[in-house]
């Protein structure tokens, strides 16, 4: 693999990392997950050599054909071969008509360029994976952390009722209430632990490489994002390359056709020959032409696939733009429903639910409310705090879909 030196920045300090696969990254950002998968994802590098192939195919479609070199014997007698042989040699070229060579180097140009459109939709499809794949694991990250915290805040509340019991103020089955409630939350705290390092692996993989051993996320949930208006969006989408792809595949099959139409007009092939003439001891040359005659292949078959691929190709622009409206308006109304969402919670539940929590556990811990009551609040505030943080990862999942759909990517 392409050895590598990155710069990440862990509580700090500037650390050089050699090689991502033999490197534990630390403090990974978005920004460099991405320069990442640009060198190590296999499906851009498959895509980048197929634009390569294309190129060749071009440089090759517009070449002269080679002659051919001939040298016989002619006349030649069983009893003296040599005796009153002509040795005939020269040279046969091809000749091609119709602006053939021209039209086939110019259907091959546009097949490279419909790679090169490909190659970058494939890039910011790419993009798209690996940005939400990095917001899945740092919602993996977040998720194990609040569970961890639910799991203290659980041990602390299991020594505050053992506390009580031995006190007398409370019963041994509020005891193994409670004791349930911290299993309860060793499980999930487990749970979480275990599906961020799935989230890892995951984006090891959306990188493109997934031996790469990615330790911990730098970056935050809760970015600032300016949605675009649906209107600037829309009126964005004719640059996108999924609709520069589809416009040059239409235009490559029509090149097709142009390519099918010259090729209905036959080759001229030119000979030019020297001949010694043994029995009179001269030398005298000969100049010969030869046309196939389109009795039985006219190339109306390739003609009609030809245009049928131009058919093909603008329904598939139709379909494209079609497509990409669709996506857009849903990913729009998508980003726009979860960061409200997401605002809501933050505002108006969050700090409210911190505050029935922390009065209610006072109360608990005072004796004044029974575990029956304090259970419940315990519930909701953990909830509240997964749901806020699934609320983010929702909307970063929904800017995964809208940014590829902006002018910019």
């Amino acid at each position: 693999m392409k050895s590598w030196i990155v710069t990440l920045w862990s509580a700090g300090a500037l650390v050089l990392l050699p090689t991502f696969a033999a490197t534990q990254l630390e403090s990974l950002t978005l920004d460099q997950a991405l320069e990442m998968a640009e060198s190590l994802q296999p499906e851009l590098a498959e895509a980048k050599a197929r634009v390569d192939a294309a190129d060749g195919r071009a440089q090759q479609a517009g070449l002269f054909p080679n002659p051919d070199a001939i040298a016989r014997m002619e006349s030649a007698r069983f009893r003296d071969p040599t005796g009153e042989a002509e040795f005939p040699v020269g040279l046969s070229q091809t000749v091609p008509l119709g602006r053939r060579l021209s039209k086939a180097r110019q259907a091959e140009l546009l097949e490279r360029e419909v790679r090169a459109r490909g190659l970058e939709v494939k890039q910011r499809e790419i993009r798209r994976r690996v940005h939400s794949a990095f917001a899945t694991t740092l919602y993996q990250e977040k998720a194990y952390q609040a569970q961890t915290e639910i799991q203290q805040n659980a041990e602390k509340a299991a020594a505050t009722t053992r506390a009580r019991v031995e006190a007398g103020d409370a019963l041994r089955e509020d005891l193994a209430r409670v004791e349930m409630e911290l299993a309860r939350a060793k499980v999930e705290a487990s749970r979480a632990g275990s599906l961020h390092q799935q989230s890892l692996v995951e984006l090891a993989a959306a990188i493109g490489d997934a031996a790469l051993s990615v330790k911990s996320l730098a970056g935050t949930l809760e970015a600032a994002f300016e949605i675009p208006t649906l209107e600037t969006l829309a009126a964005n989408l004719p640059a996108h390359p999924e609709i520069a792809l589809a416009d040059a595949d239409v235009r490559a099959r029509n090149a097709r056709v142009d390519l099918a139409k010259a090729e209905r007009i036959p080759d001229v092939k030119v000979d030019f020959l020297y001949r010694r003439l043994e029995a009179s001891k001269e030398n005298a040359f000969d100049v010969g032409m030869s046309i196939p005659l389109p009795l039985f292949n006219r190339n109306q078959g390739r003609l009609r696939e030809a245009r049928a691929e131009v058919a093909a190709a603008e329904a598939r622009s139709r379909m494209t733009q079609n497509e990409l409206t669709t996506r857009l308006r849903q990913s729009h109304l998508r980003l726009s429903t979860a960061l409200a969402n997401s605002r809501t919670l933050k505002t108006e539940i969050l700090a409210k639910a911190d505050t029935v929590r922390r009065g209610a556990e006072a109360r608990y811990a005072a004796g004044d409310i029974s575990l029956a009551d304090i259970l419940p609040v315990r519930r909701d505030w953990a909830a509240v705090q997964l749901s806020y943080l699934e609320s983010l990862r929702e909307v970063m999942h929904a800017w995964a879909e809208v940014r590829p759909l902006s002018a910019k990517n």
